[in-house]
This record gives structure tokens, sequence and C-alpha cells, in this order.
């Protein structure tokens, strides 16, 4: 029996389109912080039932981070999950898994280093993305990212 589209796929379609802004990368174990500016391009697959996002992230004196996203739908949790694959070179060894709560799509996963946490908040044609990490041995969440993003096509 095939998944269905549902109100869960409904809500990724929010993102479909391109998008490009300013972050502000704060200082964490893989880099030290400044200001960047971050692109993305999503858009749904065939089946309209995950979110293909492709991401660059370009900084001062060339350094550029490049990633790739599949946003999906759980629908026996009820929850989305989200596949990231990117230029640090950690492989998703699980998902990060979360629900929306009005605007705001917070996901997170544990890893080896600990949890990771990112929170998307969606409007009509801009978005907000936090990244925060609590690395292992921490017991508090520290900032490593925040980006704001309009619509561009």
């Amino acid at each position: 029996m095939a998944v269905e589209i549902g109100p869960l796929h409904q809500q990724m379609v929010g993102f479909v389109g391109e998008w490009a802004g300013d972050e502000e990368i704060f200082p964490n174990p893989w880099g030290p912080g400044g200001p960047a500016t971050g692109r993305w391009k999503m858009r749904l697959d065939s089946s309209g039932m995950n979110l293909i996002q492709d991401f660059s992230e370009e900084r001062a004196g060339g350094y550029r981070f490049e990633a790739h996203g599949v946003l999906t739908v759980d629908p026996g949790a009820g929850e989305h999950v989200w596949f990231w694959f990117d230029s640090y070179g950690f492989p998703p060894l699980t998902p990060s898994r979360g629900r929306w709560a009005g605007p705001v799509l917070t996901l997170e996963k544990t890893t080896p280093r600990g949890i990771g946490r990112s929170v998307f908040t969606l409007n009509r044609d801009s978005f907000d993305h936090r990244i925060e990490n609590k690395l292992a041995g921490s017991d508090e969440f520290t900032p490593v990212m925040a980006g704001s993003y309009r619509r561009v096509g």
C-alpha cells in the first residue's frame, strides 16, 4: 500500500523555490565565525513526497560550504525526517526528526558528536534558519549559525 500525500507533505511546499540571504556563523568546532551568504534551491521530487534541497554558502577568503538535503515524512511517526549530506563529510547515520509548531519546524538528531538542532521559521517570502549543537559532554545548546533568507525565484 503506497503512502498518500497528506498534510505533512503539504507543509513542505512553502519551501519550494530559490532563496538567498545573509548568515552569521558562530565559532564552533568545525571552523571560525563570521558573516556568510547562503543560497538554497528547493523543489519537490516527481512524487511530491520529498523536498530536495541544494545549499551553498560563501564566506570571505573564498571559503565555500556545499550541502544537499532531503526532507520527507515518516507517516507512522507523524513527523518530518531530514537527511543532510554536506562538505564537512559526516554521513547522516540517522536523519534529523521533528515537527511543526505553527510556522516553526524544529528538527533534531543525535550523533556520536552530540545533538544537532535545526530550526526553520517559514514565512510567505522569507525564512529564518538557526542551527545549534549540544556537543557530547555539554549541558547546553550553543549557536552554530543563524541565517535569514528571502525568496529570489
